[in-house]
């Protein structure tokens, strides 16, 4: 891995394949044990893998691989630790890199984001519940609020109950969006490293398929015909496709704030409103279905002076 033109930890971090590795194992193996940081550590792991893809090259990448999977092992005794590495955080960032490789903008990464979230809806719909369905997702969410049963409502038990039923979705919608942090850290830090002043991939190009209406189309309907056991599944693909479409609505509101040159802390308030009111979250989700029927986004730029 040879550094090209900027110093610091990312000169660093890609001089070599033992440096990259271990400081991502380290990441991935305090992920594992401190629950509260797994989310931002997991985050800069996938990212990192994606830059080490990016930057070093497909062999260095397989390097990583070996290196920090035994190393993880290692850190935490526990040799499930370096299959789950390979699983979880090289890879989505091997396939992260891959899409940033292939094309100039988003449109590669945007499919491996869709891909892998399937694929993590699949897993957590089948394969980690065994068969047992909701019930699996029930008895997990009651493990967790088992010390703090006592003072919930009849109402929050209920809203819990329900959200229980989606956590399927609920988890793959928040991987979608983790994977999309990830290839914009990766690609910016990339940028940085080549000593490139301002982003050149923003978030504000990010664009999704027109063909995924399909999908969306395809899922309401199901919502609407479906019942029973039958309609558990694709309750959960509707979440995720609500969550890939709030990407396209967030995508598309740094377009507009953009186009009127707002500042950045405007762009901050908004999304301290979106975490305060999370019932927007739905909005700006309706707002990328729409910005991708009606090309909001050509509009937008055909009404710029």
């Amino acid at each position: 891995m040879a550094a090209q033109t900027e110093g610091g930890v990312l000169r660093w971090f890609l001089s070599g394949r033992w440096q990259a590795s271990i400081s991502i194992a380290v990441l991935f193996s305090v992920a594992g044990l401190v629950p509260f940081l797994a989310a931002p550590l997991l985050l800069n792991c996938v990212a990192l893998v994606t830059l080490v893809t990016l930057q070093a090259g497909r062999k260095e990448s397989f390097e990583v691989l070996l290196i920090a999977g035994v190393a993880s092992a290692l850190f935490t005794l526990n040799p499930w630790y370096g299959v789950a590495f390979a699983l979880v955080a090289w890879l989505p960032g091997r396939l992260l890199g891959e899409g940033l490789r292939w094309d100039v903008q988003w449109g590669g990464v945007v499919w491996v984001v869709i891909g892998l979230s399937l694929l993590a809806l699949a897993l957590s719909l089948w394969v980690i519940p065994r068969g047992m369905g909701p019930a699996f997702w029930q008895a997990q969410m009651e493990h967790l609020l088992a010390p703090a049963r006592k003072e919930l409502s009849t109402t929050q038990r209920q809203v819990l109950g329900d959200m229980t039923r989606l956590m399927p979705g609920i988890l793959a919608a928040g991987m979608a969006l983790l994977w999309t942090l990830a290839a914009l850290l990766a690609s910016r830090w990339r940028e940085r490293f080549q000593g490139v002043p301002a982003p050149q991939r923003v978030f504000r190009d990010w664009v999704l398929p027109e063909r995924l209406i399909w999908l969306l189309i395809a899922t309401l309907l199901g919502i609407s015909l479906l019942h029973g056991d039958a309609l558990w599944p694709v309750q959960n693909l509707a979440v995720l496709v609500g969550g890939l479409y709030l990407l396209q609505g967030l995508s598309f509101m740094h377009l507009w704030f953009a186009s009127r040159g707002w500042p950045l802390f405007v762009l901050t308030a908004f999304y301290i409103g979106l975490i305060l009111l999370s019932q927007l979250l739905l909005v700006i989700a309706v707002l990328g279905v729409v910005d991708r029927v009606f090309h909001l986004r050509q509009r937008l730029a055909g009404s710029r002076p």
